[in-house]
């Protein structure tokens, strides 16, 4: 059962709020990675306060839903959540735990009807699903939810506690004290990356330089100015200042990286990222004043709905053969070619320029855009689809110089829709 938040903030600088230790003794043992929600500041934070507002206006949901059915409602009876997961790929394992305000014997009620099994566990009501986690209350303040087993041990550890690691444990208490949300990983991110399906790492990803982070933590503070905080342990202090590079890079080229249709102050937001290596720790930190919060999050519901009232209805009426047209109607303005068709019809491609950071930092690999080519051949317009931050802008600066022969269709130039590969490789 996978728990939702939607993230907003405190009204005071610091809380002086620290995890709830019982939670924290009803955590894996074994936990390499822990977060944390203060969910009772949240609420009361003027972000926060504009999203309760926001979801007073949405038409009957699945949250109405819930608190017709459970008597819970998320806004008003959740305090805090932990969440606890011991980091193994493959075999990993996690809980979540919840302090609030819960109706259990109206929420078994809600279970059953929506086809729950409920089982009791040394006095404590466990409620599951076939192939879905299982959730349990041993009393009206408390849940613990994840698979069946870890379930089970949590309400082993409520009268025999155990204690999380003495070093994950300092970075818990600091951090839930400072932070409204917060989160600590003691494994390598490497440990925690999935690898993407037919991967053959022949060239670095866009943040290859993540997978040498030993350990990363960070958090979430909210108020008249949001502020977020991480910090990332690399082995030695060149990798460190190499990871700040890679960071200052993709905050000062966000445009490329921010879709066309999101709302475009999300990309300027990142260039005042400010990212500081100081040994082998590299800092990262952004403020950003809550009103702009706001405005951004109004201009992309406008942005929504303008999309949806101006897109084009599905043909209802069969289409009809134009008089002295084609059987086929009017020649299309815009196709779309394969990139390898459209690859031979280059007449000009300046190379990009290798940039120097990359080359000294060792970055190679494939920059992937999506093109729209005009009637004359030349780029018109091009987007970001994959590559390195260091080399992502030296490609698109060259293939916006790239023409092609004239795409012809039935004698009439059109526009061409095409994707096109740039290789960086240190040989060349």
């Amino acid at each position: 059962m996978r728990l939702r938040l939607f993230a907003a903030a405190t009204v005071l600088t610091g809380s002086l709020f620290a995890a709830d230790p019982e939670l924290v003794s009803l955590a894996m043992p074994d936990s390499q990675v822990m977060a944390g929600v203060n969910v009772e500041q949240v609420m009361l934070s003027p972000l926060g306060q504009y999203l309760l507002a926001q979801t007073g206006q949405l038409p009957y949901s699945g949250l109405e839903k819930l608190i017709e059915t459970a008597g819970f409602d998320p806004r008003r009876d959740l305090r805090e959540i932990l969440v606890s997961s011991n980091g193994q790929p493959g075999r990993g394992s996690g809980i979540i735990l919840a302090r609030g305000a819960f109706d259990v014997p109206k929420i078994l009620e809600a279970a059953q009807a929506g086809g729950a099994t409920i089982e009791t566990y040394k006095g404590v009501s466990i409620i599951g699903k076939p192939k879905q986690d299982a959730m349990a209350f041993p009393d009206s303040t408390l849940a613990i939810a994840g698979d069946a087993a870890g379930v089970r041990a949590a309400i082993d550890r409520m009268s025999a506690p155990t204690a999380i690691s003495s070093a994950l444990a300092v970075q818990v208490n600091q951090l839930s004290t400072t932070e409204d949300a917060w989160f600590v990983s003691m494994a390598p991110l490497s440990q925690l990356q999935p690898q993407a399906p037919g991967a053959t790492g022949a060239g670095p990803g866009p943040f290859a330089m993540l997978s040498k982070v030993q350990q990363a933590s960070g958090g979430v503070r909210f108020g008249a100015n949001v502020v977020v905080s991480l910090q990332a342990v690399s082995p030695t202090d060149q990798d460190a200042a190499a990871l700040a590079s890679v960071l200052r890079s993709f905050a000062s080229a966000g445009d490329l990286f921010i879709p066309n249709d999101v709302y475009v102050p999300a990309a300027a937001l990142l260039k005042n990222l400010n990212v500081t290596a100081e040994g082998p720790v590299t800092t990262i930190s952004l403020s950003v004043p809550e009103q702009q919060i706001e405005d951004m999050i109004k201009a992309s519901h406008a942005a929504n709905e303008a999309h949806r009232e101006f897109a084009p209805h599905p043909q209802t009426r069969p289409m009809q053969r134009p008089a002295g047209g084609s059987a086929y109607g009017a020649t299309p303005q815009r196709i779309r070619v394969g990139s390898n068709v459209q690859k031979a019809k280059l007449v000009q491609q300046p190379a990009p320029v290798y940039p120097p950071l990359a080359m000294q930092a060792r970055i190679s690999g494939v920059v992937r855009m999506n093109v729209i080519i005009g009637k004359d051949g030349t780029v018109q317009n091009l987007t970001l689809v994959s590559g390195h931050p260091l080399l992502a802008t030296s490609a698109m600066e060259a293939v916006k110089q790239w023409v092609y022969a004239p795409t012809l269709l039935n004698g009439q130039a059109v526009e061409v829709v095409t994707q096109v590969e740039v290789e960086f490789s240190l040989s060349q």
